[in-house]
């Protein structure tokens, strides 16, 4: 590796070019009292541009922008003293994946995902860097889940909806534990079974008031919660 430096006397800054054994420029990077001051911008094979960022006393401060090797952009961020600080935007295969909210290098405020179709699969909301409020989880466009958090763990009902809106289940946490009534409910919006929890265990088995409801053992729940479950915790 071998670098080149143009210099500024007057004002104690500094413009270096890296380059590789082939002589291919890798990074150039603006310096003042020795220290990167202003763009850096690094290339990979074959001249690919892999970063641009903006330095202030050796920091990350401003604007910083990454690619991957082919030069597709993967992430759009703010920084403040080597800190997120501002809106992140990441993007995957070329397409916008995820908007986030940072203060401070912690998240804070609304994070929202997408499907590579470009319809949102999530919407949450952080509080110094943990999960509050509700948060919404979507399957081509349809809500399938809303949960509500404090402090980052599950606190409150959560709902499950089937791909036609209806109720599929309703469930009471505390804490990140189960913690009161679970009920599933039938497609006219009856409840088919239910069972009371307390901090996570059970309290006796599953309860079916209609005749056609799941059995009590836990391999009897419907499908469909399964599913929605596997879905949301990926």
């Amino acid at each position: 590796m071998a670098a080149a430096l143009h210099a500024d006397g007057a004002s104690a800054a500094a413009r270096v070019e890296e380059f590789d054994a082939a002589g291919q420029c890798v990074a150039r990077t603006s310096l003042r009292d020795g220290v990167p001051h202003g763009e850096t911008v690094r290339y990979g094979a074959g001249g690919v541009r892999v970063l641009q960022a903006n330095y202030v006393a050796g920091k990350l401060c401003g604007p910083l922008r990454a690619f991957d090797a082919s030069g597709a952009l993967v992430q759009e961020s703010v920084y403040e003293a080597d800190l997120l600080h501002g809106p992140t935007t990441l993007y995957q295969n070329g397409r916008l994946a995820a908007r986030r909210q940072y203060a401070l290098g912690v998240l804070q405020g609304e994070s929202v995902t997408y499907a590579p179709s470009g319809l949102v699969t999530s919407r949450q909301f952080y509080e110094a860097g943990k999960l509050s409020r509700e948060s919404v989880f979507l399957h081509e466009g349809v809500v399938v889940r809303r949960a509500n958090y404090r402090n980052g763990m599950l606190e409150g009902e959560t709902r499950d909806y089937a791909a036609d809106g209806s109720l599929v289940q309703s469930a009471s946490y505390q804490r990140d534990l189960l913690h009161g009534t679970v009920r599933r409910f039938a497609p006219d919006g009856r409840v088919s079974a239910e069972r009371r929890y307390a901090n996570g265990k059970p309290l006796g088995a599953w309860q079916s008031p209609l005749a056609a409801a799941p059995q009590a053992d836990e391999k009897g729940a419907p499908r469909v919660i399964r599913h929605l479950e596997k879905w949301v915790r990926g």
